[in-house]
């Protein structure tokens, strides 16, 4: 996760918020307080920011160049190539791994399109 976007995102934050309950240790809260005042911006969007960081670092999107993107997705769509393959051959049935691990196509492969589709949105976000 990445303190750099999540003050970026923090410096950022226009969008409404709505009210959410959280509470700290005290001496976490101050240092915190201390961290979001030496970057000059509210403990709310920095909270924000770090929530936003997570879930871009959840989809593959952090803090890497653009070309990095565009590999990943040439990886995703050959990896989505080859599961698609597997479905067909499988007749979308799940296999039982050697480990004992059920393998899902179609989890693997719903799965797979979103992760494209994020990082896809971040190259649009990124072209703009």
């Amino acid at each position: 996760m990445s303190l750099k976007q999540a003050i970026n995102f923090a410096r950022n934050a226009s969008e409404e918020k709505v009210p959410f309950r959280f509470q700290f240790p005290v001496h976490t809260k101050d240092e915190f307080d201390c961290l979001c005042e030496k970057h000059n911006v509210t403990m709310s969007d920095m909270i924000l920011g770090l929530i936003q960081s997570s879930i871009d670092e959840d989809k593959g999107i952090s803090e890497v160049g653009t070309l990095n993107i565009v590999n990943k997705i040439g990886d995703l769509e050959k990896y989505l190539k080859e599961v698609n393959r597997m479905f067909i051959e499988t007749n979308g049935e799940s296999i039982e791994c050697v480990d004992g691990v059920e393998y899902d196509f179609k989890y693997e492969i719903e799965s797979t399109k979103l992760k494209i589709n994020s990082l896809k949105e971040e190259l649009q976000k990124r072209s703009n």
